[in-house]
């Protein structure tokens, strides 16, 4: 390549990047102005910050975990907040990270650039399709599907939708005929990491992976030398990842019954059929689910004209980006589940369309200079919005900390509830997290820091009534808005036997 071509490929990669930035500020700053509680203050969301928080303050790890280990999230959160932003600012530029790595994630399935082909043109399109889709989202209270937005949280799965697409990106990069033996390697240490983190992998990447990479030998687009070592460093990684799992039973407190139901199969299905029909019940989200439709569709079509001209790298991209949320859909079936983000391969892989059959031909300069123009503008007005949306103060949270760090005594509270006054305390171990009948609630917790006497409870109206050995008129009332400390002086709550 020739220092001119080195120099123009340099800058459009550059080009990409700041357009990905953009898109992500613009993405941030809906997500935490329509979705704020998903993104700061939901029990599940903030375990990532409640353990990095944890180990910088060099406190005793005992995690009461549910199979997601959260490894790789926590590492970028700890790492993001030695800037010492303070914990929302971190969670939200965590928020833009995550969707940045999205970024590169698909211009690494995009692939190289070859003659009459653009691919980073191909995954900033594809990125601005996902953030798309995050954008026609209502927020998060609201009935529906919310699948692209839970990717700018810290907790749900955003390792796993990255290690997915950087998975298929190095197959079709070892497919295109990329040096065999640094890709076998990434692609086993990208699956062992992620299997690791999230078992959730191997549905989502994985058995789909194996699968497309088995139909392509059984129709001679592949010869079994080139096949089986792709399919075995898949395999191979997700069991090494599986074999680094063991160290972490004891904290792995979710039993099987908890995810595996196939009795519920049909609580299930009306639960989707529930969500399907509160996103098309609105303009969004018809047009949210026929873009994601359309996708899907284009995958299908391209990858069986890719499979007709014998394009095995193309062709694979395509029917991972079909099998992937079949096989997600599946497993929400079969394991009887409401948890609708099982289900996010049908936001981030139908979109890949968009990056293995990028724009032939360029744009013209004027074209370019006002599309850059206003992503440069979108970008700079996302910013003070998500600054304001990560700095509005929460007076109600405020109240319960202040009161709490000013008693020096230890409290309880449940789940939906004390997380985020758990969070804000300089130290959490001030609130033990319970159940209503005060047995301490092993869940998304670190169990080194419990202790008491508990003399006073946080509740609010997201708590299941309480069952007290004493009665809750004895307690003095304390009223911080959303929340009520109940307040029994010097008369100690017996907590039970911990439960998960």
């Amino acid at each position: 390549m020739t220092q001119e071509g080195s120099t123009r490929r340099r800058a459009a990669e550059a080009a990409g990047w700041a357009a990905a930035l953009a898109l992500a500020l613009v993405a941030v700053a809906v997500v935490a102005s329509t979705s704020a509680w998903l993104l700061y203050r939901d029990g599940d969301s903030i375990v990532v910050a409640l353990m990095a928080d944890s180990l910088r303050r060099g406190d005793p790890q005992d995690w009461a975990l549910s199979p997601v280990l959260f490894l790789p999230e926590t590492a970028v959160f700890a790492a993001l907040s030695f800037l010492g932003l303070g914990t929302p600012a971190t969670l939200t530029l965590n928020a833009v990270v995550n969707l940045l790595a999205v970024y590169g994630s698909i211009r690494l399935v995009a692939g190289r650039r070859r003659a009459g082909v653009h691919p980073v043109a191909g995954a900033v399109l594809a990125f601005a399709a996902f953030v798309g889709l995050i954008l026609l989202e209502e927020p998060a209270e609201t009935p529906g599907f919310h699948l692209a937005l839970l990717t700018a949280t810290t907790t749900y799965y955003s390792a796993t939708v990255v290690g997915t697409l950087v998975t298929v990106g190095l197959v079709r990069r070892l497919l295109d005929g990329a040096p065999p033996r640094r890709v076998f390697a990434g692609i086993a240490a990208v699956a062992a990491v992620s299997t690791l983190t999230n078992p959730l992998f191997v549905v989502w990447c994985v058995l789909p992976v194996v699968g497309v990479i088995g139909i392509l030998l059984l129709g001679r687009h592949l010869v079994l030398r080139r096949a089986l070592p792709i399919a075995g460093s898949v395999l191979i990684g997700a069991a090494v990842g599986y074999l680094l799992r063991v160290p972490f039973a004891g904290n792995i407190v979710a039993a099987d019954g908890n995810y595996l139901r196939p009795d519920q199969a049909d609580a299930a299905l009306a639960h989707l059929t529930g969500a399907l029909s509160g996103t098309v019940g609105r303009w969004d989200g018809v047009v949210w689910g026929a873009a994601v439709l359309v996708l899907l569709v284009a995958c299908g079509v391209l990858g069986m004209q890719a499979w007709r001209r014998r394009d095995a790298a193309v062709a694979a991209v395509c029917a991972v980006a079909v099998a992937a949320p079949v096989a997600a859909t599946l497993l929400v079936v079969v394991a009887g589940t409401d948890a609708d983000r099982y289900l996010q391969p049908w936001v981030f892989l139908p979109v890949l369309v968009l990056a293995v059959a990028p724009p032939a031909v360029s744009l013209p300069r004027a074209a370019e200079v006002a599309l850059a123009g206003v992503l440069a503008v979108g970008g700079l007005v996302a910013v003070p919005v998500t600054v304001a949306a990560a700095g509005q103060d929460d007076a109600d949270l405020a109240c319960v900390t202040r009161w709490v760090e000013e008693s020096g005594r230890t409290g309880a509270g449940q789940f939906w509830t004390v997380r985020a006054p758990k969070l804000a305390l300089a130290d959490p171990a001030q609130l033990v997290q319970v159940d209503h009948t005060l047995r301490p609630y092993d869940w998304l917790v670190n169990r080194a820091e419990r202790r008491g006497p508990v003399t006073f409870l946080v509740e609010s109206a997201a708590d299941a009534p309480y069952e007290l050995p004493v009665s809750p008129r004895d307690a003095e009332r304390v009223a911080c808005g959303r929340y009520t400390i109940l307040d029994f002086g010097s008369r100690v709550l017996p907590l039970g036997e911990p439960r998960n």
